[in-house]
């Protein structure tokens, strides 16, 4: 089974806490990873990327001797920044099914249908220079100045945030320059701030959250994939918000079907067990089936 050492780009420090970890190791897809997430379909997407990464991510193996021996696999996954997680998925999702993401756009302007192949490695970003557990910003906000201990936004936060929402969604409003600012949701903002002098007031101000979310999307770009498309039929430029998580786990979802026809297609002239087939990886799998195809056509192996 192929495996790949994964850099993500902001990282964090192993439970002793002497040690920043931004290299893990990641293994390929495998017939049971595709089953999990079509079981899990009905899951809020932060708690699939949780469930999903804890199987394929391997720590101690790449950072030997970092972590104690009874170090908890999914509550590290969960604690990672959203863009370490959605690097993560960029990644597997490379490995898995290839570099290019073939995205469907429709351009709100003229309603044209745009195909664009978007490569990952142009929207991997580079590490964090120099990555810290929490951050210190100032934010100003009418007429008062708050110091701040920050952290980043976590797949944790993501978690609590979707199982007890708020009437506040997260939202994104028209900056001055006319493009999207991401304004994070009131209780997503609170929970990634560690201190603060003077204290929070019961309401954060409008313009206190667009200066937290600005600063929060600095500390973790990978987090808002951002695209910027111009319209081939209209020459409108426009930007949309790639959600990486969701179009793979279409993608797999799309392909469970496919899946059943190659267990069964696999099983029927090989006599494996599912089991067997489930636990191959998704390309070995695809090539057994490829095999298969060409000895039945008669075709030079």
């Amino acid at each position: 089974m192929r495996r790949i050492v994964a850099q993500i780009p902001h990282g964090f420090q192993a439970d002793n806490n002497a040690v920043w970890i931004n290299h893990v190791t990641i293994r390929e897809f495998i017939g049971y990873d595709e089953q999990l997430l079509a079981s899990s379909q009905n899951f809020f997407t932060p708690i699939k990327t949780s469930l999903l990464l804890a199987k394929i991510v391997d720590f101690k193996n790449t950072n030997n001797n970092v972590f104690s021996s009874d170090f908890d696999v999914l509550q590290i996954i969960r604690n990672l920044t959203v863009g370490d997680r959605v690097a993560l998925i960029l990644q597997l999702r490379k490995i898995t099914l290839g570099n290019i993401l073939h995205c469907i756009i429709h351009c709100p302007n003229c309603a044209e249908k745009l195909s664009i192949d978007l490569p990952i490695d142009s929207i991997l970003q580079p590490p964090n220079p120099n990555p810290q557990p929490t951050y210190t910003t100032n934010i100003n906000s009418h007429d008062q100045q708050y110091a701040l201990q920050i952290r980043p936004i976590n797949g944790a936060d993501l978690e609590t945030l979707i199982q007890n929402p708020t009437p506040q969604p997260i939202t994104a409003g028209d900056d001055s320059g006319g493009g999207v600012d991401v304004v994070f949701s009131e209780k997503l903002l609170r929970a990634c701030i560690v201190f603060s002098d003077p204290p929070l007031p019961k309401t954060l101000s409008r313009q206190f959250q667009e200066q937290l979310s600005k600063k929060l999307s600095e500390i973790d770009p990978q987090a808002d994939l951002t695209l910027n498309i111009t319209c081939t039929l209209c020459s409108k430029t426009l930007q949309t918000t790639l959600d990486i998580e969701d179009f793979f786990f279409q993608e797999i979802a799309s392909r469970y079907p496919q899946l059943e026809r190659e267990i069964h297609w696999i099983a029927l002239h090989y006599h494996w067990d599912e089991k067997t087939i489930l636990s191959l990886p998704t390309s070995k799998r695809k090539r057994y089936v490829e095999l298969i195809n060409a000895s039945i056509t008669g075709e030079n192996l």
